[in-house]
């Protein structure tokens, strides 16, 4: 049963404001209450709000406004809970904020009904050993990157598979990305798509200066481990950056060694009752569409 709705919403987006406007007259005929994420004040009508890390604290549905980074933000506000995340699409290609707006009214009217179709997406963990020590854990539903600043020159990576040696290669970085982040930056670096239901590691090199290092899936038992060596900097520290799903950023070191294992923690996402994941391929990314135009 839906009593509280926790609302994300990017208001950068012009769009946004009447869409939250839309929202909050609907959930007031139904008696739902929202939260909203304190981004919004000045935003939203008249509610309660918090920080981003306390979005699904005591609230139902998760609701993200925007574009696929929106979803991303309400995924990391969400965390450990298995709150469910309506992400819709609000003028942006959208992905994995796969509802319109047009669809946002009767979507909710079905998953206040408890008839709607979710999906529990894997995570991927990417804990930092530097001199044999940890000095960070991230976890990402999207993806994790090792990329070089602009005045770098390239990066040295070493990468292994359990005990495994995998490669030792030059490029400018290395997306590792869950399956849902298949379709993200992992896809633009030429790696592969796939379902985001899989439980797998996805390693996409981006520029290799070698025509012989590709992109990898493993297992998502497996455990990745990759080793990066700069030997350029900018005031004395390599310039090379950690990002998670595109939205935190941690720097890097010279012989760090990351290790990259499934997650424990799961995000729900609710989805459309509409379409499956190869139509939303189909429509968005006009995946295999070789048909004439006439």
């Amino acid at each position: 049963m839906i009593e509280v709705v926790g609302i994300v919403a990017n208001r950068r987006k012009p769009a946004v404001k009447g869409v939250l406007e839309d929202l909050f007259a609907w959930l007031g005929k139904q008696g739902i209450s929202a939260i909203a994420w304190d981004d919004l004040e000045g935003v939203v009508p008249e509610c309660r709000t918090c920080a981003i890390e306390d979005i699904g604290e005591g609230a139902d549905l998760v609701i993200a406004l925007g574009g696929d980074g929106t979803l991303l933000t309400a995924a990391r506000g969400v965390g450990e809970r298995l709150t469910p995340i309506l992400g819709v699409n609000v003028g942006s290609l959208g992905f994995l904020t796969e509802i319109s707006v047009n669809e946002l009214e009767e979507a909710l009217g079905e998953v206040v009904k408890g008839k709607y179709r979710s999906e529990d997406r894997m995570n991927i963990q990417a804990e930092v050993i530097r001199d044999g020590r940890p000095v960070g854990t991230f976890t990402a539903l999207n993806d994790v990157v090792i990329n070089k600043g602009a005045l770098s020159r390239v990066v040295e990576l070493t990468m292994w598979a359990d005990d495994h040696d995998l490669a030792v290669f030059i490029a400018d970085g290395l997306i590792v990305s869950t399956p849902t982040g298949s379709t993200a930056y992992s896809l633009s670096a030429g790696g592969p798509i796939v379902n985001p239901m899989m439980e797998a590691i996805i390693s996409t090199p981006i520029c290799p200066h070698t025509l012989a290092v590709r992109p990898m899936i493993l297992d998502g038992d497996q455990t990745l481990t990759v080793e990066l060596w700069s030997g350029d900097s900018v005031h004395g520290k390599p310039e090379i950056k950690l990002t998670v799903d595109g939205q935190i950023g941690f720097e890097l070191m010279s012989q760090d060694k990351i290790v990259f294992t499934r997650s424990a923690r799961k995000t729900r996402l609710v989805l459309s009752g509409y379409r499956s994941f190869y139509e939303v391929l189909r429509q968005k990314l006009k995946w295999g569409d070789t048909r004439r135009k006439s």
